[in-house]
């Protein structure tokens, strides 16, 4: 018998944990050359995108914050419903200009409002620094994924009913609900099973799981790439 190549070379075996490290650092890559290709090009951009561009060094200063705090043997899970709130309220403003629909303006600040409130009480008012203390309920991030998932599909639903976009990939906002669209279904799916497998299956399952998820929040941070890359139509 031959011997295999994990046997040939024990120093390459599949590390779950490594794997999930390294595709955290290409998030933070791609997620940093968007924001200065924003900035770069700020001027140019359509108001959309501009609040786009927000949203992107927001998610960069979170990620400081983390990794800050991570480093100094702090609990950074108290940032993710600030990460939650924000996202879902710079995104808001993100379609609102893109939609340019009364009826979205006009219900966008109420349904902001429930969610900041909601985020509020289901993650603590009274959240200490603690590890015990720091938790972050599922239902936040189904909650969360639903409102993005719902706002793409109305920009979605705009591009059917106008007809105006010849070619949907010219389009820039097409890849930001595109990407979008890929990045709240996987959050939905790892609130909804993420607990579930690590109680009834390995470890190693869940942090393969963790690592698609991550993945494709890669496609995410790409479509901000190539929407913040692209010339609007005329």
């Amino acid at each position: 018998m031959g011997v295999t190549a994990a046997e040939a070379s024990p120093g390459m075996k599949y590390d779950p944990v490594s794997l999930i490290v390294l595709v955290g650092q290409c998030q933070q890559v791609l997620l940093l050359l968007a924001g200065l290709l924003g900035l770069f090009r700020f001027r140019t951009l359509l108001p959309e995108l501009r609040w786009l561009v927000g949203l992107i060094w927001f998610g960069l200063t979170l990620e400081l914050a983390s990794f800050t705090l991570g480093k100094l043997y702090h609990a950074n899970l108290w940032l993710m419903p600030i990460d939650a709130t924000g996202e879902v309220w710079l995104l808001s403003l993100v379609f609102a200009l893109a939609l340019q629909s009364p009826n979205f303006s006009r219900v966008r600040p109420w349904v902001v409002a429930v969610f900041v409130i909601y985020a509020a009480l289901s993650s603590g008012l009274t959240i200490t620094f603690s590890r015990e203390a720091a938790r972050f309920p599922p239902a936040l991030q189904v909650f969360e994924a639903l409102l993005i998932l719902g706002m793409s599909m109305l920009y979605f639903r705009k591009l059917l009913n106008e007809l105006r976009v010849r070619v949907l990939t010219h389009d820039p906002m097409f890849w930001v609900s595109a990407g979008l669209v890929i990045y709240s279904l996987s959050k939905l799916l790892i609130a909804l099973f993420s607990n579930f497998i690590l109680e009834h299956y390995s470890q190693n399952l869940s942090l393969l799981v963790w690592t698609i998820n991550g993945m494709l929040t890669l496609v995410l941070y790409f479509c901000y790439l190539r929407a913040l890359w692209l010339r609007p139509q005329k």
